[in-house]
């Protein structure tokens, strides 16, 4: 079965992108809000990965992932960001919660789909995948 990865993210051409460089190996939901995202997750089973465009507008990409990582069911899953600045620091010092990879946009397609493969198949390899019915 495959691995599921959440893409949150405003730009659609961002979704349709990832979408494409990672659809062949995984399982892809796409939402295009924080929002959408929560009730993606609400309705479906925990995603093994998520990617986040941090600067998403509205119900902005820190307040899900404050959302997430305390939550009792959803901290666990890996987050990797996507961000128009070019610097993590300044997003890092917002972020008091543990993310796994950091992408300035624009990203290189390959590099992004190499990490999330890493990410996953390290999760799975230590025991932390989730376990399918």
């Amino acid at each position: 079965m495959k691995r599921t990865a959440l893409v949150v993210d405003g730009e659609p051409s961002i979704l349709e992108l990832l979408h494409f460089i990672l659809g062949k190996e995984y399982k892809i939901a796409l939402a295009s809000s924080c929002y959408e995202a929560l009730i993606w997750l609400e309705d479906n089973d925990t995603p093994d990965l998520i990617i986040l465009d941090f600067a998403i507008k509205g119900f902005g990409g820190k307040d899900f992932l404050r959302t997430i990582k305390v939550s009792g069911m959803y901290r666990n899953i890996p987050v990797v960001i996507l961000s128009q600045t070019g610097d993590f620091d300044p997003i890092a010092a917002e972020v008091p919660y543990g993310v796994d990879r950091f992408f300035p946009k624009p990203f290189n397609p390959i590099e992004l789909k190499s990490s999330v493969s890493e990410i996953i198949a390290s999760r799975q390899e230590h025991g932390m995948a989730r376990v399918y019915n």
